[in-house]
């Protein structure tokens, strides 16, 4: 893997309890942090789903072993100039050294 190739930049975001100052708590996505990856969309396909048509996009993405430490699946991320959601569903260590594949889906 050449790392000219990592030329996306993610921000992973977390959802995380914020508390509503009336002694509840409301759900909010936190940034955790922004990374360099080299995103490749692998599939997409019409479904039905709860009687509606949805489009569902498959990606894949090559980061640094050390940056994505800090990640785990069910995190979301979003692709920097863009507003679609991709929620992670997969990590696992390339045959590539000091690299890991992530798979994620799109959310709406």
């Amino acid at each position: 893997m050449d790392a000219g190739k990592l030329n996306d930049r993610i921000t992973i975001k977390r959802l995380t309890r914020v508390s509503d100052n009336f002694g509840g708590y409301n759900s909010t996505l936190a940034d955790v942090k922004t990374a360099w990856c080299d995103l490749k969309e692998k599939s997409g396909e019409i479904e039905m789903e709860n009687g509606k048509r949805q489009h569902s996009i498959v990606v894949e993405i090559i980061m640094r072993k050390k940056t994505a430490d800090e990640i785990s699946v069910g995190d979301i991320f979003v692709v920097e100039g863009q507003t679609q959601k991709y929620r992670i569903n997969d990590m696992y260590e390339s045959d590539l050294k000091y690299y890991v594949k992530i798979k994620a889906t799109k959310t709406d």
